[in-house]
């Protein structure tokens, strides 16, 4: 079934805020977290891959999941068009299905959590997703009105996060909180942060 994101796949990357957001995301994921030459990374939400092929030439491999067939074949077209051979992508629920177990190093998820109703249980799979000591970093809206997105709120589960709340979160579902802050300011008025927290080893 054809929803709006495969509708929106080809033209996705034309809007300059998208290509800005990621790259503000991929800037401080890089900042903030050393050593990544041989993280397998896991990009949740993956879309066109404006997160992904900003670290390309940064980890050993990179995944990228997303529910819309149509952002997956714009995905797939970059990595034919580079001739990456570390790059691959899939189509995936998080609903219905778990994440591969012990198996990334590093997950990130830009602009997707706000999609997905059950923000604890999408936490915990990450958590199980990754080897030890392994990170997840999101990049997603402050707590906002619900006048985000233009063309309306289909598909929005979450009018943005509070940062206390989804630290909560974070923190029971075993993560350690290295950094929250505000990394980019769309639209002029609504706030995009930037958490990044550690597997805890107990």
């Amino acid at each position: 079934m054809t929803n709006k994101f495969d509708v929106l796949a080809s033209t996705w990357d034309q809007k300059s805020i998208r290509v800005e957001i990621a790259q503000a995301f991929v800037k401080t994921v890089k900042e903030k977290i050393a050593n990544i030459k041989e993280f397998d990374l896991l990009d949740y939400g993956c879309g066109t891959g404006l997160i992904s092929f900003g670290f390309v030439e940064d980890v050993k491999s990179i995944t990228g999941m997303d529910f819309s067939e149509g952002m997956l074949e714009v995905y797939n077209q970059k990595i034919e068009e580079y001739d990456l051979n570390n790059v691959k992508c899939e189509k995936h629920n998080i609903n219905d299905n778990h994440l591969p177990q012990d198996s990334f190093d590093l997950i990130v998820t830009s602009m997707t959590l706000h999609h997905i109703k059950d923000t604890a249980d999408f936490i915990s799979k990450a958590n199980l997703a990754l080897k030890p000591n392994g990170y997840l970093a999101i990049s997603d809206l402050d707590k906002e009105d619900g006048s985000f997105h233009d063309r309306g709120n289909e598909g929005v589960e979450h009018f943005g996060f509070d940062k206390e709340q989804l630290s909560m979160i974070l923190k029971q579902n075993g993560f350690e909180i290295i950094f929250y802050e505000n990394v980019y300011i769309a639209k002029e008025y609504y706030p995009i942060f930037c958490a990044i927290a550690q597997k805890s080893n107990n």
